[in-house]
């Protein structure tokens, strides 16, 4: 310890010595933080940079060393040797790359510890290395145990510095101790290293002759350690520069769609809570939150293809761009929704007009090279003026009345208000009632008759569904079904109807066929055809008796999956029918396409069809292409004698609806079946 003292206080000169580590310091914060980035980096990226991290920590190794060492004053003429001083430089620069090179691709815990060891033991390899450059009259005598001590110390605090990188400690904390412990790694293993020495002079050995004098040492030192910084600074920049433009570029692709380059969902969410911020800490501030979505576009991706759609949305997310002024956003936040920000709102008016700007925008023909087409949109309004200053709640407001904006054609622009709130808990409540219903046996079914026109006599039953809520009483299909549609309950309330219709079918005497309806989101269900030959082999119905009703709405989104399923189900016997005929936009290519066994025509058709001759005139056109296509047709929602007669006269095959009463409960359509075989009704029971 007493030598080490010495050498330090009264071998070195300080100013030099504070060179060094100046030196030492902003070699080893690089060097650390080129190592650190090792293990961040992979592929050719690491291969690239390991030898420029490795150059920079043997340089700073080999600067301050030899600093020092012109800092160390032995009292008598000395000098260094050529090679062995470029020899030195080398060892600590092919020593630094392989600590490195363990540090980023070693795979055991203990890796990095061993990487810093390497690395300390380079330091050492360095010194000696140099030191046998070092040339004066005389010998140097070392001191074993001061030797060992100094390739310890190097080891160990060079296995403390890396083992900090690899924990990659954030903030300031992960920059400034893995360099702290290689300085001293460094420094401790010179200073101790030099506390062994002990010069012995010989007056046989000349003076250095063949040597590079202190002051083209200096100069070489100085000139190798600028060059080395300046190239680790540059890359350093380089690399900080380009990895902000990257963080940028992440960032941007991140909060902008790349269909359109509109600010995204997320954009949004940093937006509106942005905005919660500004409407907390400054009660003045007022802004508007719009939501919108795109009518009719569905039509127009399944009519003209998703690249005609996608065509589309380009040309109106730039259009919506260039309505904007000061303090005015739009992101895009889905496939056809947008939402929409005006800050500084100071009226209803002022947003409103903007509102109207929008939805101007939107609406305008879009001619593209194939077509021209118009889509519409359904604008919902909330703003701090009225509404509230929560920007959560401003947006879910803002929502809500969007879809009031739907419902009503009439209004393509909503403001919300307090019945719109009250509505849509209702909604809600809804949703979590209709998920107990089933638990609560809630469900159940009645049945509407199918007759033969001919003879007017049953040929079978449609299964309808009814909720009986135990607080809102009967609760209306028209109610209850799209919301279970909208949120996907529909798939087990459907499944649950099919199995009880088949249970219910193979309990009557007479084998009448049972209509069941499919709501589209079964149709897609991967299990739905095993659901369907489950049902069937469990309660014993005959394939035959079963009718399974499809709109278009089912088949429209994805026809080949809907066309292979449908070609199972026949396959089966299972017989299959289009139910709401006319309704939809395709209905004579899908019967050209599917193998439909019966169609029916929607009821919207069937009512006065005696008097308007519009619907006379496409039931009649509907009748012709179902009997040039063998396939029969039911009538639906027939309520009157004239219309049985119209149907009558043009040859329709069946028939239902109210003119042969409401739809059944069990108990009265078993009396149907049973009394159709001359059974006692008593035997229902």
């Amino acid at each position: 310890m007493y030598r080490l003292l010495d050498c330090i206080t009264q071998d070195h000169i300080y100013g030099l010595v504070a060179v060094a580590a100046i030196i030492c310091v902003i070699g080893s914060v690089l060097s650390t933080h080129m190592s650190s980035r090792l293990l961040q980096w992979t592929g050719k990226r690491r291969i690239v940079q390991l030898p420029l991290a490795g150059l920079i920590t043997g340089a700073t190794i080999w600067s301050t060393h030899f600093i020092a060492m012109l800092s160390y004053n032995p009292g008598y003429a000395h000098g260094y040797e050529p090679v062995m001083t470029g020899v030195s430089l080398l060892v600590g620069v092919l020593g630094s790359i392989v600590a490195n090179a363990g540090l980023a691709y070693g795979k055991s815990r203990y890796g990095a510890y061993i990487a810093g060891a390497v690395f300390g033991l380079c330091v050492a390899a360095m010194h000696y290395t140099g030191m046998s450059a070092y040339l004066l009259p005389g010998t140097i005598v070392w001191s074993v145990p001061h030797l060992v001590a100094s390739v310890l110390l190097g080891a160990g605090c060079g296995a403390v510095s890396y083992g900090l990188i690899a924990k990659n400690l954030d903030g300031l904390a992960g920059r400034i101790w893995p360099a702290v412990a290689m300085v001293i790694a460094i420094c401790l293993m010179h200073f101790t290293g030099m506390s062994a020495v002990e010069i012995r002079l010989d007056s046989s050995i000349p003076e250095p002759t063949m040597a590079i004098s202190e002051t083209a040492m200096a100069m070489l030192i100085f000139g190798v350690t600028g060059i080395i910084l300046l190239i680790a600074m540059a890359s350093a920049s380089i690399e900080v520069n380009l990895e902000g433009e990257s963080r940028t570029q992440l960032k941007h692709a991140a909060q902008h769609d790349p269909l359109t380059s509109m600010p995204n969902r997320m954009w949004l969410a940093e937006k509106v809570n942005s905005l919660a911020v500004q409407l907390t800490e400054d009660n003045t501030a007022h802004a508007a939150v719009l939501t919108m979505d795109l009518n009719l576009f569905k039509e127009v991706n399944d009519l003209h293809g998703q690249a005609i759609g996608d065509a589309v949305l380009r040309r109106i997310a730039l259009r919506l761009s260039t309505q904007l002024g000061e303090g005015e956003y739009v992101a895009r936040v889905g496939g056809d929704e947008f939402v929409a920000l005006k800050l500084k709102a100071r009226c209803i008016e002022e947003v409103l007009n903007f509102a109207e700007r929008l939805y101007a925008a939107i609406v305008e023909p879009i001619g593209l090279d194939e077509v021209t087409l118009r889509v519409g949109a359904s604008i919902g309004i909330a703003t701090t003026l009225e509404d509230g200053r929560d920007a959560g709640q401003l947006l879910h407001k803002s929502d809500v009345a969007m879809y009031r904006a739907k419902s009503e054609t009439n209004r393509p622009i909503c403001l919300f208000d307090e019945e719109m709130g009250r509505r849509n808990r209702d909604k809600v409540q809804l949703v979590q009632d209709l998920r107990r219903a089933l638990e609560n046996d809630e469900f159940e079914m009645v049945y509407q008759v199918q007759n033969k026109l001919e003879t007017l006599e049953p040929e079978g039953f449609e299964v309808l569904l009814r909720w009986n809520h135990p607080t809102r009483g009967r609760v209306s299909p028209e109610a209850f079904i799209p919301v279970a549609e909208e949120t996907g309950l529909v798939r087990e309330i459907g499944a649950w109807v099919l199995r009880e219709a088949c249970r219910e079918a193979m309990r009557w005497d007479h084998p009448y066929s049972v209509a069941v309806n499919v709501a589209p989101q079964q149709l897609v269900q991967p299990s739905f055809l095993e659901n369907v030959m489950d049902n069937l082999f469990e309660t014993g119905l005959a394939p035959q008796r079963l009718e399974l009703e499809i709109t278009e709405a089912s088949i429209i989104h994805d026809q080949a999956h809907a066309l292979k399923v449908m070609h199972k189900l026949r396959a089966l016997g299972i017989r299959i029918a289009m139910d709401d005929f006319g309704t939809g936009y395709s209905s004579l290519s899908m019967l050209q396409t599917f193998p439909f066994d019966k169609i029916k025509i929607d009821r919207s058709f069937i009512k006065d069809v005696h008097k308007n001759s519009q619907r006379a005139a496409i039931v009649r056109s509907t009748l012709l292409l179902g009997a040039a296509l063998e396939i029969p047709v039911l009538a639906e929602g027939v309520e009157s004698e004239d219309e049985l007669r119209f149907l009558r006269d043009e040859n329709c095959t069946s028939c239902q609806g109210f003119y042969f009463g409401q739809p059944l409960s069990r108990e009265d359509m078993r009396r149907i079946t049973f009394k159709s075989t001359g059974d006692d009704e008593e035997n229902v029971a």
